[in-house]
């Protein structure tokens, strides 16, 4: 892969995170949950205000303990990030940090559903269903544009119901 190449997906790369962090942005303001907290009110939006009290005081909890393996995701990026933008591309490097990136990304992913899992465990059935829910939305908005009955299905695709 020659230089121009490589600096063509960097620049991709970057203007879609850009607009991935617009989108954060703009969806929180159009949601009207504050900054800090929008990643938990949508979950917690039906859940009484005692269990939301203990969930957020355990999410905190995680947070501190989750601390270290951010800052290793972080680094491990960082990382790739120079070996792809070192003056001598040696993909054996790349290669390796893109692994680096992948082992911290699971750690960190394992730590978080972790988390959930436990707090999903302070929960009345009603409130996990609404997560669950939640969740599902959430998913199910994810690449699409309107109901799943507007998409046609796809070879491969598992039927809606």
């Amino acid at each position: 892969m020659n230089r121009k190449v490589l600096w063509v997906i960097l620049l991709v790369f970057s203007i879609g995170l850009n607009l991935v962090f617009i989108g954060v942005a703009v969806g929180r303001h159009l949601s009207d949950m504050s900054p800090g907290r929008a990643h938990f009110e949508w979950m917690t939006q039906e859940v009484s205000e005692e269990t939301n009290r203990k969930l957020r005081s355990s999410m905190r909890e995680h947070m501190q303990e989750s601390l270290p393996a951010r800052r290793e995701l972080r680094k491990a990026q960082h990382q790739l990030h120079s070996a792809i933008t070192a003056d001598e591309y040696v993909e054996t490097d790349v290669v390796a940090r893109l692994a680096e990136v992948r082992r911290a990304s699971a750690d960190l992913q394992e730590s978080m559903h972790k988390q959930m899992v436990e707090n999903l465990r302070q929960l009345a059935p009603e409130e996990r269903s609404h997560v669950l829910g939640m969740m599902m939305k959430l998913h199910d908005k994810k690449g699409r544009r309107g109901p799943p009955s507007e998409h046609p299905r796809r070879p491969g695709d598992l039927p809606q119901g």
